[in-house]
Parts: structure tokens; C-alpha cells; sequence
């Protein structure tokens, strides 16, 4: 009897242990579901009007809530004085957006880049006037600096993508300089870098900037990964999520700690006539509009994760249209979470499919 009711405890308490340890499971499960999320930046690029898309400030007022940070693309490179700045808006719109975005609780960065020139050689020669020698890059510095405290800049995004390749260590050597300054007021330096992949994927831009340098002495590489199909190449993907992933794989094996990178995201598409070999640049907004006047019908990329749509226009000429949408965001901001990178940043504001501002907050925390 006795011998009996001991095998039957046996059997009772090997039960309530495999009934606690695969309740215990779907608990596990939840915990790690509810687990906190690491708060991300969001950066968007901010422009005025852009022939017919609208500015962004619409979207910053619509979407500060999922912003971190917005950064104002207004000024150049001085052609005529080197380390000197043009900027395109006046000062008192400088101090309205400013104003406003303060109020709204987000960061401002200063953008100065050396684009938009009549040529685009001369973009490099510009740059390179900067960066050549001691003297000018301490006048730019001090340039920067003035208008940074003068506006009340949080920080400053650097977006000189068009470099001589000899001009390589010495745009690092600024980005060093520029940062020392900074910092001392406590201010931010971020720089913009072209995607490279270390292979033949690689934007045509990347030898002239040395990763292992710039994610060393600045607080934040901002990854321009988009464009890795553009009116230079075949049609294809605006980024495919492989050739990112590439990309950020190739910024952490030169030394760029993830808390430094900011995952370039593209808000707008191509749309390319292959009769004519040309690109067009594309808010989301045209690209639907141009699907419906077509009768297009989107189709999904499984190898990219990215959409796209094919029609022929009124001329008979053959169109592929390549972009992003709310879809193909999400496994962008997979691969933020899976290396656990400081944030995105995305140009630019204004041109995006409405439904990002649904799918950021789901897939991540925006540090506010």
C-alpha cells in the first residue's frame, strides 16, 4: 500500500512539473515580447519646396511626436571664399523653424554640403579649397561655429559626398578638428558618408572616406544607404535589404560602433524610361498617382523586399518605377534592431509614403 502511494505521488508531483515548466514557457515568451525597447534617433532631412513636392515642414508639424531630429539642408560651400557658407533661406526663417522645432521638443542640426554647383566637378574643388590646408579649415570651423551658436543649432550634419580622393585624410582630419570645437559647446557632429559594401556594390563615392577615421572622431555616421540603383545604373531597387545589410556590416568591421550609426532610409523612388535611359526622382505620392493613371499594378521584390511597378506612357515608351513604402521600411528597421544602430535618418521629409509615420513607432522606440 504503502509502496503504492509513493508511485502515485511520483506521478503527481512529475505532472505539476511538466505543467510549471511549459506554463512557464508562454510566460517567458511575453516577458521577452513586453521586454523595453532601446530608444532609436530618428533624423529626418529637411528641405524647403522642391520644384512641385512640397517642403517638409508640413510633416515635421504632422510628425514631431516621431522625430528626433530634423536637419535643415540650407547651406553650401562658398565657391568664391573658401571656409566660407551660402545658405538659402534668411535668417529669420533659420529662427522660425528653429523656434518651432525646439518648442516641439526636437534637435536641429545644421546641414552644409557641396552639391548643387553647375558642375558637378566643381563640388570637389570646392571641398578640396576647404579641407587643403590648415588655415581654411580653421576658418570654416570658426564659420560653423558662429552660426551654430548664433541659431542655436543642436548640432551639425557634414555632407560633403563629392570628394578627391586625395582630399580622403584630410576630410577626416577636419571632421577631428570640427569635432574638438564642437564638442566643447556640446554640440553634435555627424557626417554623412556614402554606402559602401566593400565590393562592387559599392556607391562609386566611398574610397574618399575613411570609415575607421570618421566613426572614430564623430558622434554619428549617418549611412546614405539608398540609391544603390540610380539614373546611372539599370533600373532596380532604391535598397534592397541585402546590399544594406552589406553595408552596415561593412561600417561595423571598420571599427564604427553601432551606437554611432544612423541607417539611411529613402523616402522617395526612380522612375526610369527605359526608351530614353533617364531616371526621374520620385516622391511616393507622384509614383502613385503615375500607378493609377497607368493602370499599374504594384508587384513585391521577394529577393530586394522592396516594391515596384512597370507601365507604358502615353508616348510609348516603357517605364520601371522602383521605391520604398510602409513595407519595405519594416525590414530596414529589422536590421536597426538585429545590430542595434543608434537610429535611421531620412531623405527626406515631405517625399515618404504617410504610412511610415505608423510603421516607425510600431517597429521602434523614437528617442525623444
Amino acid at each position: 500500500m504503502a509502496k503504492n502511494c509513493y508511485g502515485s505521488f511520483t506521478i503527481i508531483f512529475f505532472s505539476m512539473a511538466l505543467l510549471l515548466m511549459f506554463s512557464s514557457i508562454p510566460l517567458l515568451a511575453k516577458e521577452e515580447y513586453n521586454k523595453p525597447k532601446t530608444p532609436r534617433e530618428v533624423l529626418g532631412f529637411y528641405t524647403e519646396q522642391e520644384g512641385t513636392y512640397s517642403g517638409s515642414q508640413p510633416t515635421v508639424n504632422s510628425q514631431f511626436n516621431n522625430l528626433s531630429i530634423i536637419a535643415p539642408f540650407w547651406y553650401k560651400l562658398d565657391d568664391k571664399r573658401p571656409g566660407s557658407l551660402i545658405d538659402s533661406v534668411t535668417a529669420d526663417h533659420k529662427r522660425k523653424v528653429i523656434q518651432s522645432a525646439h518648442k516641439k521638443h526636437l534637435k536641429v542640426y545644421m546641414v552644409v554640403h557641396n552639391l548643387l554647383y553647375e558642375k558637378l566637378e566643381k563640388g570637389k574643388q570646392v571641398a578640396s579649397k576647404v579641407l587643403d590646408t590648415d588655415k581654411s579649415r580653421t576658418i570654416f570651423i570658426q564659420n560653423v561655429r558662429n552660426e551654430i551658436n548664433q541659431f542655436q543649432y543642436d548640432g551639425i550634419n557634414i555632407d560633403m559626398e563629392n570628394l578627391y580622393l586625395a582630399d580622403r585624410d584630410s576630410f577626416s582630419q577636419l571632421i577631428k578638428e570640427l569635432s574638438v570645437v564642437l564638442h566643447r559647446d556640446g554640440k553634435v557632429v555627424s557626417v554623412s558618408v556614402p554606402a559602401n559594401t566593400g565590393d562592387s556594390r559599392a556607391n562609386p563615392w566611398s574610397p574618399w572616406f575613411d570609415y575607421e577615421k570618421l566613426g572614430q572622431f564623430s558622434d554619428r555616421l549617418m549611412i546614405m544607404t539608398y540609391d544603390e540603383h540610380n539614373p546611372r545604373t539599370a533600373p532596380g531597387p532604391t535598397a534592397s535589404v541585402n546590399w544594406t545589410e552589406a553595408t552596415i556590416r561593412y561600417a561595423l568591421k571598420h571599427g564604427v560602433p553601432p551606437s554611432k550609426i544612423l541607417l539611411g532610409i529613402a523616402g522617395y523612388g526612380w522612375d526610369w524610361d527605359t526608351t530614353t535611359d533617364k531616371a526621374l526622382y520620385s516622391s511616393y505620392s507622384l509614383l502613385m498617382d503615375r500607378k493609377t493613371k497607368y493602370n499599374a499594378k504594384v508587384l513585391w521584390d521577394s529577393r530586394s523586399q522592396t516594391p515596384h511597378f512597370s507601365y507604358v506612357d502615353e508616348k510609348h515608351h516603357s517605364h520601371q518605377a522602383w521605391f520604398e513604402n510602409s513595407y519595405s521600411l519594416r525590414f530596414k528597421l529589422d536590421l536597426v534592431e538585429k545590430y542595434n544602430l543608434r537610429g535611421i535618418g531620412i531623405w527626406r521629409l515631405g517625399l515618404e509614403d504617410p504610412m511610415y509615420w505608423k510603421t516607425i513607432p510600431e517597429k521602434i522606440k523614437v528617442h525623444k
